[in-house]
């Protein structure tokens, strides 16, 4: 009896033990500080994210594989697109994943993978030509003079439901291919969300497009804000940005009516600090809550398919683009945290992608306020970006750190094959 009891003991611990080590890449806390735990193990993440479409050919990337891994790094953040994914409506080709999950497994490197769904920094030139032609299915954004942007509309159901079926498919392939092996370990849904006037992007120019002009969106602009983010606002009134908190209060801290009678009539705003200085707040406001309920509502069909982490990231505003459109307005930035949080809680954080490095140190207090935990997926190559590496683990517990081009071979952002720095630093 005695040997009996120990060997079924022996057997359960053992199956304890192998649960944990087949355990899926997830977050967790500890010791206060949320941290990557991939095979019930700590993992920081030094990583580089390739160009945008390096994966989109086998052949180009055979030789980068192995050039990563001579680099240091452990993790790369490698783009897969709706397009390649889903060529022919209800027709998907996993070719492309397979080939870059088995690139990243010959070279002992783990995967982020990046959704280039509807959007990509804030277009969407990488949805398929199925839906890039059908506009009436699936509407694209308008600015304020009713002219079409090359932005797909968040107003657009039809457009929703495609882009999630085809992520809640990806995300079934990758646990079938990768479930005991964890080589992918977080999902990046879309790319640098929001409305973005390309002709505004990094000037002052006043024809910014703050917001989809669509005859659905001013139907919303002009209707009801839902009920369920100002039930947040009330709940969490204390710990909200301080902007926010202050154009909700300056309004009376209403729990029902349109964006402007809550958050007041957006305007240009007073020329201060650009930091602190949010025009056309309302405006940024009504598209953040609407790309956040979008995005989420992908996020969580996908992880109803396979629950790694996911992630938003951010085009962030700079000092030379301070106006909702020179940016992409509705995008992830610090003084809408909390609308994309009330909006979209099925996904685990947000990500800054930190190009204006003189600001470093400032954007990542923004990015772990409310304990958001800090990972940055974009940022520039060279010495003093090895350097912010140490910094962004040291201060911050960064869950990973990605220079951006790390394959080189770019034309703006992309690594220099005689710099070593990096790889010195990993």
């Amino acid at each position: 009896m005695k040997n009996l009891i120990i060997l079924l003991i022996f057997l359960a611990l053992s199956g304890m033990a192998a649960a944990q080590n087949n355990a899926i890449p997830h977050l967790n806390k500890n010791n206060g500080r949320c941290q990557l735990y991939v095979d019930n193990q700590p993992f920081f993440m030094l990583a580089g994210e390739l160009h945008n479409s390096s994966t989109g050919s086998a052949h180009y990337m055979r030789s980068i594989w192995a050039r990563m891994a001579k680099q240091n790094l452990n993790t790369v953040i490698a783009p897969v697109t709706w397009e390649l994914t889903e060529p022919e409506e209800g027709v998907f080709d996993f070719s492309p994943v397979d080939s870059i999950v088995a690139g990243a497994r010959l070279e002992n490197l783990r995967l982020v993978l990046l959704w280039f769904g509807s959007w990509k920094n804030g277009k969407s030139m990488y949805a398929p030509e199925w839906v890039k032609t059908d506009t009436k299915r699936f509407p694209l954004a308008k600015d304020k003079n009713g002219k079409t942007l090359n932005t797909l509309s968040t107003f657009g159901r039809n457009t929703l439901k495609a882009d999630a079926k085809a992520f809640a498919a990806l995300m079934n392939h990758i646990k079938e291919i990768d479930a005991k092996e964890h080589t992918v370990l977080m999902i990046q849904v879309q790319n640098e969300t929001g409305v973005l006037d390309q002709a505004s992007a990094f000037t002052s120019s006043p024809n910014a497009c703050m917001r989809d002009f669509s005859e659905e969106a001013n139907k919303a602009f002009n209707g009801k804000v839902p009920e369920e983010l100002t039930k947040y606002l009330d709940k969490h009134k204390n710990e909200l940005y301080p902007a926010l908190r202050k154009a909700w209060a300056d309004n009376g801290c209403k729990k029902q009516g349109a964006w402007e009678e809550v958050f007041g009539k957006g305007t240009k705003g007073e020329d201060t600090n650009w930091k602190e200085r949010f025009p056309y707040y309302t405006e940024e406001i009504f598209m953040a809550w609407n790309y956040a309920c979008y995005v989420g509502e992908i996020v969580q069909q996908g992880k109803a398919a396979y629950a790694i982490p996911m992630y938003v990231n951010a085009w962030l505003k700079q000092s030379r683009a301070v106006e909702p459109g020179q940016y992409p307005s509705g995008g992830p930035q610090p003084q809408v945290l909390d609308i994309w949080r009330a909006a979209a809680p099925s996904i685990d954080f947000i990500a800054p992608d930190i190009y204006e490095v003189d600001e470093f140190d400032w954007f990542c207090e923004e990015y772990t306020r409310s304990g958001n935990p800090l990972f940055i997926p974009e940022t520039k190559t060279g010495p003093a970006s090895a350097a912010r590496a140490f910094y962004a683990l040291g201060k911050y517990g960064a869950l990973g750190y990605a220079p951006f081009g790390i394959d080189g071979g770019g034309i703006i952002n992309t690594a220099d094959p005689d710099d070593k720095s990096i790889e010195k630093a990993y």
